[in-house]
């Protein structure tokens, strides 16, 4: 949070007030932002703008135990009473004296001493106000939010997440999402993972040791990964290829993306619901793909929804 007096003002007062302290360039601001800025000017500038009658209330509610940033009425209460005590510290003293009758130098001393503690009292920087704590605080938080949203506004992030969404938003980014998600589940069964060492516990971090383990590439060599891999590609990648290219209902170039999810669909169902494909990489396909069979036809239904949608779009 910033400062509380300038919280309390609304944008038009602000930005009379930046115009006044020579604070340029604000039109641009939002309320939130152009209250930091202030904030952060008339700090930078409190030696020679806080007798400034116009942003004084700010430099009172900043450091409310600071001497020179309290308000005018209470400075008017403290010099009358800092008036009424002079003369009865002068009565004190001149009764002890009288008391006293004839110490030497050292009793002099004493009855100066509350003088100069107090003046060493004073001296010596006491602890802000918890409200004071608390909107310094806030300010600091305020600082280190702005500074964040604006390293992330300009980091290459915002531009990537908007390009990936751009792509996911065509119909090609959903197809080549759907496949993605077939092979990444196909992939646990066709490549199994090889075992290679144990990674052992970290009593001081609470961990418990772990195996650690890697894809076995020598199964690329065999035929337990080729057959399974190379049915789901002809199932769901080249048939419905080429299904997708003679078959162009859109009649441009390139492939019908209903064309593509339909012998898709077709092409499952014959394969791995009816079992017209291998029945030993058919049964591999089948627990590799989330959802199986079922999960194929899903896949073909969602990317003939969207290109019926895309097709809407264009016409």
């Amino acid at each position: 949070m910033t400062n509380a007096w300038l919280q309390q003002q609304r944008k038009g007062a602000l930005t009379e007030i930046a115009d006044h302290v020579g604070l340029k360039n604000v039109e641009r601001y939002k309320k939130i932002d152009l209250e930091v800025a202030l904030e952060e000017h008339l700090r930078a500038n409190s030696s020679k703008l806080s007798s400034d009658s116009k942003v004084a209330p700010f430099f009172y509610t900043v450091d409310p135990l600071s001497p020179l940033k309290q308000d005018p009425t209470t400075r008017a209460v403290q010099t009358v009473e800092k008036e009424k005590k002079p003369r009865a510290r002068r009565q004190t003293i001149k009764a002890r004296e009288e008391l006293d009758g004839g110490d030497d130098a050292e009793s002099s001393a004493l009855t100066k001493t509350p003088s100069r503690a107090l003046s060493f009292a004073r001296s010596v920087p006491l602890p802000p106000s918890p409200a004071v704590l608390a909107n310094q605080i806030d300010v600091h938080t305020t600082t280190v939010r702005a500074s964040i949203s604006n390293y992330v506004s300009n980091s290459p992030l915002p531009p990537f997440l908007d390009s990936v969404r751009n792509f996911l938003s065509t119909v090609t980014g959903i197809e080549l999402l759907t496949l993605f998600v077939e092979i990444y589940g196909l992939n646990s069964e066709i490549l199994p993972r090889k075992y290679l060492t144990t990674f052992p516990a970290v009593p001081a971090l609470g961990t418990s040791e772990f195996p650690i383990k890697a894809p076995d590439f020598f199964a690329l060599l065999t035929t337990a990964f080729w057959g399974p891999f190379g049915l789901w590609l002809l199932t769901s990648v080249f048939l419905p290829l080429l299904g997708g290219w003679f078959i162009n209902l859109k009649g441009e170039g390139g492939f019908d993306a209903v064309s593509f999810n339909a012998v898709k669909a077709i092409t499952a169902w014959v394969v791995y619901v009816r079992g017209g494909g291998p029945s030993a990489s058919t049964r591999v396909v089948e627990r590799g793909v989330p959802g199986g069979s079922a999960g194929l036809l899903v896949g073909a239904g969602v990317g003939a929804l969207a290109g019926i949608y895309e097709a809407v779009l264009l016409k």
